[in-house]
């Protein structure tokens, strides 16, 4: 996702505006925001695989959380902000959106195991 001041053109990645005000979720299962890639998220490069994306703009904070293979994947962001934009993109990939839906209650539990990456700070995965 980006801030909704990101405007991209086409053809460009989500690097090519800065990390500063985007979180981005990579098929190699990694998160990335400002400063460290964040590991422990389910891979996802198999044809049939689902990507899901959940933003919670009701909750406080707000959050966005990952789904693969609705599986619900342990590392997701907070703090997201009133605004934004989903960007999807892969060069040489084809995709499809399946739904895009407004839910009347989140699916989300954040339970055992979850961490919680606040959007505008540094990310530092402890090593």
């Amino acid at each position: 996702i980006a801030d909704e001041t990101v405007k991209y053109e086409r053809r460009q990645s989500p690097e090519a505006r800065g990390g500063e005000k985007i979180v981005g979720y990579y098929n190699i299962g990694k998160i990335d925001h400002i400063g460290d890639w964040i590991e422990g998220n389910a891979k996802f490069y198999k044809t049939g695989d689902r990507v899901a994306l959940e933003l919670n703009m009701d909750s406080s904070p707000r959050t966005l959380t990952f789904f693969v293979n609705d599986k619900e994947q342990p590392n997701y962001a907070t703090n997201i902000p009133v605004a934004v934009r989903a960007f999807l993109w892969e060069k040489g990939v084809a995709f499809k959106v399946l739904k895009f839906e407004a839910l009347s209650a989140p699916t989300a539990k954040h339970g055992a195991g979850s961490r919680a990456w606040e959007y505008g700070t540094k990310w530092q995965q402890d090593k």
